[in-house]
């Protein structure tokens, strides 16, 4: 089985979260079929495309059994809705990598506009089974913008679509896709990476204060994570609280300064805030197991990868009812922390709840045995019909 993998989601050196589910996708799919030749055309968007000049990333040494060739794609932000046919110049381009007389059997390509749409569009490639991927904002957004749309649905009509939630698949589905063509497929979590833990012990390890209650968020620091939300909502739980309440934000971005002034804005002392930048699986697994409970305040999400960790982690999860957060939470064993609206005080109170009465660890990771990545990834096989 000759399986390409083609996508802008995708790690290497310079961003080794970029595209991090996928690549645990493939090794798992790899180590259920070790006969299989997974290879990886990885496109980014960037000016360097429209010339054909070389990209110079490099995949992490993990990663190299996949030989991902990676390359630069072609992209108008302002004209958004013609670039799949950019990419489709890219794919064409990228081709060429490929060793001589190497054809795939068939193709995985997340992310559904334009990387999927794109792959669509490519003569070499058609005809080829094809699995494209549905990960949240490209169905979010991208069904509102007709182009867009038009391109997604044509897909659809080719492709099957794996989404990674129940309700990225009703939308496509409302939007016009096939029942039949769209599949959900929830992502896998790593239990050998992801498991409770002593709390005093983890923070002893990553030196945080070892007294009072501590919260962990895990993200992009973006507007669509909402963390306006979590800030102004950790200073109401923080008045109501008789030990100190602290946040781990893990991450970065382009709003952490905007997030600094408004916590000084509502009162937060200044070690409320703990800034740890990005972090690999086993960092973020540990900061988990240090953390009382761990905080999504997003606006939109499919089933994001830190809402299985956590729980497999053992640890309360707090969360706005958004995407299909609720598909997995509303069935553990620590349902009641989905927070309806956007009101701080009502995050607040979760909160509180949550630090109050903590899930049993144990019985969450038993819970989340059913959301290991082998069981993703033999379903991933079968869609492929491999």
């Amino acid at each position: 089985m000759r399986l390409l993998f083609i996508s802008n989601l995708f790690p290497d050196t310079t961003q080794p979260w970029r595209g991090l589910d996928n690549v645990t996708l493939l090794h798992a799919m790899r180590a259920m079929k070790p006969e299989a030749d997974i290879r990886v055309l990885c496109l980014r968007p960037g000016h360097g495309g429209w010339y054909g000049a070389p990209c110079p990333l490099h995949a992490r040494s993990e990663d190299e059994v996949f030989h991902p060739h990676y390359a630069w794609a072609p992209y108008v932000p302002k004209w958004g809705g013609l670039n799949d046919r950019l990419f489709a110049i890219a794919v064409r381009r990228a081709l060429s990598t490929l060793p001589k007389g190497w054809k795939p059997d068939a193709l995985l390509v997340p992310w559904l506009f334009p990387d999927a749409s794109g792959v669509h569009r490519v003569p070499e490639l058609a005809g080829l089974p094809m699995v494209s991927v549905a990960q949240g904002s490209d169905v979010h957004r991208y069904l509102d913008m007709p182009q867009r749309r038009q391109a997604i649905l044509q897909l659809a009509q080719r492709a099957h679509i794996i989404t990674r939630s129940e309700d990225l698949r009703n939308r496509l589905i409302r939007a016009g896709a096939a029942a039949t063509q769209v599949q959900t497929v929830y992502n896998g979590v790593d239990p050998d990476t992801f498991y409770p833990g002593d709390r005093q012990q983890a923070r002893a390890a990553l030196n945080l204060p070892t007294e009072g209650k501590l919260l962990v968020f895990v993200g992009n620091f973006l507007p669509v994570k909402g963390l306006d939300l979590l800030i102004r909502a950790l200073a109401l739980a923080a008045k109501s609280m008789p030990e100190k309440l602290r946040l781990v934000l893990i991450g970065s971005g382009p709003l952490q300064q905007e997030l600094t002034t408004l916590a000084e804005q509502c009162g937060l002392a200044q070690d409320a805030l703990i800034w740890a930048g990005r972090k690999g699986a086993a960092e973020v697994a540990q900061f988990m197991r240090a953390a009382d409970a761990v905080c999504l305040t997003s606006h939109n999400e499919g089933v994001p990868n830190v809402l299985l960790e956590a729980l497999a982690s053992g640890r309360a999860f707090v969360t706005t009812d958004v995407g299909g957060i609720g598909e997995v939470l509303k069935q553990a064993p620590c349902r009641g922390h989905l927070v309806s609206g956007r009101e701080p005080s009502e995050y607040a109170t979760a909160l509180v709840q949550a630090l109050h009465h903590p899930p049993e660890p144990e019985t969450l990771r038993d819970y989340m045995s059913r959301y290991a990545w082998p069981t993703c990834a033999q379903l991933y096989w079968k869609a492929l019909k491999a």
